[in-house]
Parts: C-alpha cells; sequence; structure tokens
C-alpha cells in the first residue's frame, strides 16, 4: 500500500495545478497516461483574462455567464475572472512562453464569443506549453507522479473517502492508496459518444468511480 497526504487522481492541467497549489504536504498524481500525454495537451485557443487597461472583469464574467446560456454559477464565474490575470502573470513567471506582441508585451486575441480580445495564447500549442511549465514546476517540487494507473475504486470509510484502489496498466497489480484527501481531476467524458474529437482516455472513469461511491 501506498500512503501519502494528498492523493490526485488525473494528471492534466486541472490535476497538476491542484498539486501546485498545495504549499507543504506528501503529494501524489496517479494519471493513467504519463502527463504529458494528457487531453489538456490538445488545447490550442488560449486562456480569456483581463490584461488589457480598457478591460474589465465584469465585461469578461458577462461574457462568461452569456456565453453558458446563464446556466453558470455566477459567484464561481467571478472568482474566475478576478483571479484570472494573476494566474497568467504566475504562468509566465512559472516559463510559459505566451506569444507576445511587436512591442513585446503579452499578445490577446479575440476568441470563443468574447465581446473583446483577451484571450491570452501560446501560438497554437497553448495547452502544450501549459502541461510542459506545471509538470516541471511538479517536479522540481517533488511531487510523485505514478503513470499508467487506473482508478478502480474509491475506500469509502464511515462516509469520509480515505483512499482509492489502482490498477497498474503495465504490470496488472493492484494496490492501494491511502491519503487524508483525494482530488478528483479526470478531465471529461466525451468518448461516451460514437464520434469524439476527444482523446481515447476521456471515457468519464473518474466521474463513474466517484459516482459508484456515492458522490453527488
Amino acid at each position: 500500500m501506498f500512503r501519502h497526504d494528498i492523493v490526485i487522481v488525473g494528471g492534466g492541467l486541472s490535476g497538476l495545478r491542484a498539486a501546485l497549489s498545495v504549499k507543504s504536504a506528501d503529494i501524489a498524481v496517479i494519471s493513467k497516461v504519463h502527463p504529458l500525454r494528457s487531453h489538456s495537451i490538445a488545447a490550442q485557443g488560449g486562456i480569456n483574462a483581463v490584461l488589457a487597461t480598457n478591460d474589465r472583469w465584469e465585461d469578461h464574467a458577462f461574457d462568461t455567464i452569456k456565453g453558458s446560456d446563464y446556466l453558470a454559477d455566477q459567484d464561481a464565474v467571478e472568482v474566475l475572472c478576478q483571479d484570472a490575470p494573476g494566474r497568467i502573470i504566475e504562468m509566465e513567471h512559472w516559463g510559459t512562453l505566451f506569444s507576445r506582441t511587436d512591442d513585446g508585451r503579452i499578445a490577446q486575441r479575440p476568441f470563443g464569443g468574447a465581446g473583446f480580445p483577451r484571450t491570452v495564447y501560446a501560438q497554437d500549442r497553448t495547452g502544450h506549453h501549459l502541461l510542459h511549465t506545471m509538470y516541471e514546476q511538479a517536479l522540481k517540487k517533488g511531487i510523485k507522479f505514478y503513470d499508467e494507473w487506473l482508478i478502480t475504486r474509491l475506500v469509502v470509510d464511515k462516509g469520509r473517502c480515505c483512499g482509492v484502489t489502482g490498477y497498474n496498466i503495465p504490470d496488472g497489480i493492484v494496490e492501494g492508496f491511502k491519503a487524508k484527501a483525494v482530488i478528483f481531476a479526470t478531465g471529461g467524458y466525451g468518448r461516451i459518444y460514437k464520434h469524439s474529437t476527444n482523446s481515447v482516455i476521456n471515457t468519464g472513469f473518474g466521474c463513474a468511480v466517484a459516482y459508484r461511491a456515492g458522490a453527488q
């Protein structure tokens, strides 16, 4: 059995960002593929953030909520839009090579229903650059990675998740992971449909495992 303070299931951008947000703990990231083969690497367009002086986070929030057909959690959208500029600067300081304007500023372009050109991008390989940057930072932080492990179930004791059971794909070994906290960042499930541009790994297994354990 492996023991860690925090186990994060999923090695894409969400999983790596969660791992990097923890200040001091024994962290493990479990992924059924190498993190650099996560579907996040296919993201091309960019990230919306208010960087220009003539743009406002309130306008960013409105565009986001309108784009969701007013179904998005508006409190969460406000946090996202207010926090986005700082996260862009953070990623740049970590080493992400964002595209630049002729005068050296971070370039932004119109994208995805935004009413202002606020999309930050790295050529047409934004996900690739972000993923490599975060993975490098995770290695520097000493985060433990378990690549090619498939989570089969959550371990629940008295209504509290205290670990997971994993299947090592290359070796066929089943092993337990004990943790004080478990974070799921397993991405989408586009591959439940017959036709999808999603990676073959986007099967929704994370949602299914959590659902079977009683998550709502």
